[in-house]
């Protein structure tokens, strides 16, 4: 139990880091700094459910940038030897 929390604690804070270096990096006026923050992007669009008493609108987006991928894959790597220093 203590290794998944690890994981999961792991990669909420490898997502959350990468998002604000990654936003970070945009503004910088190197360009090999600035792919960093480059995000890939999966829309899909609203779908809507009407019914006569209720309208249901469902609509998912969501953004990776290159160092969210490279801290998720860090973070995946480095969390069983933080498990095993957790006591």
């Amino acid at each position: 139990m203590k290794l998944k929390l690890t994981y999961l604690f792991l990669i909420i804070i490898a997502i959350l880091v990468g998002h604000y270096l990654g936003n970070a990096c945009l503004n910088v006026s190197e360009p090999a700094l600035r792919w960093l923050g480059k995000s890939l992007i999966f829309d899909i669009g609203p779908a809507t459910l009407g019914l006569s008493a209720l309208k249901l609108t469902v609509e998912l987006n969501v953004s990776i940038n290159f160092l969210q991928i490279f801290f998720i894959a860090l973070a995946v790597a480095i969390a069983p030897k933080v498990s095993d220093m957790i006591k």
